[in-house]
């Protein structure tokens, strides 16, 4: 039974399933960080053998039952900076077979079961990702937070922080973001929030986590929130047009999709995201993503051994 290990491997956790040719997950495992421009290569390594033991076990496989190991790695660019190390790195873990690419290519694979279109992507970071149907590639945004970040997590989080600091100072609306992310972080007055972003140094991710706290405000009817989020959305979309646009050739039909958080579970930025992109595309539909990014790497994986894609199904209740 010829069979393939799909690895998703982020800033904070790395996910690897044992799937077969057919599609069907037979192991999964779960380890730590594995971006090796973020931590050193040794954590990297345990991180990914880590989670290619726990699937293995879980399949009853041993690493030359795999015919191929096709990775989506976040210190890997879209055009495949960066895979060379790790190819390496997979080499001296007993595969002989690997494909590697960055994570945005497997999410993009995912979302779009392996065809042409759009990806918007906001998690923690965010960015957009175009494939033409000839193949060419063109990455939107993805230069992190010092240059923007627009629509990810760690944007709206920071754009909470400071309405909040806004409404405190009495410099900008009322809101109930300041008393939110209080309580959130554990703190009993807003000012301590200074003393844990920048003295006890808040990892981006732990900020990002502030989006969750600012969607609750929003959803409950709080209009700085409410419009951060339609902000995040159109922000969004705005890197899909210009990835639209780049394209070519340019097509109202090219799918669009998401992943990440921020779209997939903030209703309020999901619809204006989709607003703003009808208002230059009239005839565009945005797609809910097909499936995960681990399962981008399966597709991909597939492409690799020349296998058929099973698209007609998502390929394991895991995956989502």
């Amino acid at each position: 039974m010829e069979t393939l290990l799909a690895i998703d491997g982020g800033g904070s956790r790395t996910r690897c399933l044992a799937i077969t040719r057919a599609g069907h997950t037979l192991g999964a495992g779960e380890s730590g960080a594995s971006n090796h421009l973020l931590v050193d290569l040794a954590i990297v390594k345990a991180s990914l053998e880590e989670a290619i033991n726990a699937a293995l076990a879980q399949a009853g496989l041993k690493r030359n039952d795999i015919v191929c190991v096709s990775a989506g790695l976040a210190g890997v660019d879209y055009d495949g900076s960066g895979a060379a190390e790790m190819e390496e790195l997979f080499r001296g873990l007993g595969f002989a077979r690997m494909v590697v690419n960055g994570d945005m290519v497997i999410a993009h694979a995912g979302a779009l079961g392996g065809g042409p279109g759009v990806l918007a992507l906001a998690g923690t970071g965010s960015a957009i990702l175009g494939i033409g149907a000839n193949g060419r590639r063109v990455k939107i945004g993805g230069w992190g937070p010092v240059y923007g970040d627009e629509g990810s997590a760690y944007s709206i989080a920071q754009l909470a922080l400071r309405a909040a600091a806004r409404a405190f100072d009495g410099r900008g609306p009322r809101t109930a973001l300041a008393p939110a992310i209080t309580k959130a972080l554990g703190l009993n007055d807003f000012r301590e929030t200074v003393a844990r972003v920048y003295i006890e140094k808040m990892e981006p991710r732990e900020i990002a986590s502030l989006c969750r706290v600012a969607y609750r405000s929003a959803e409950a009817g709080d209009e700085s929130a409410r419009a951060i989020f339609l902000q995040a959305g159109a922000d969004l979309a705005e890197g899909v047009i210009a990835a639209l646009r780049r394209l070519d050739p340019i097509s109202e039909n090219s799918p669009v999709s998401y992943q990440g958080s921020v779209l997939e579970a903030c209703a309020l930025a999901r619809e204006s995201f989709s607003a703003k992109l009808r208002e230059q595309f009239p005839q565009l539909s945005v797609q809910p993503p097909c499936a995960s990014p681990v399962t981008g790497a399966y597709l991909l994986g597939c492409a690799a051994m020349g296998w058929p894609f099973p698209l007609a199904r998502e390929i394991s209740p895991q995956e989502r």
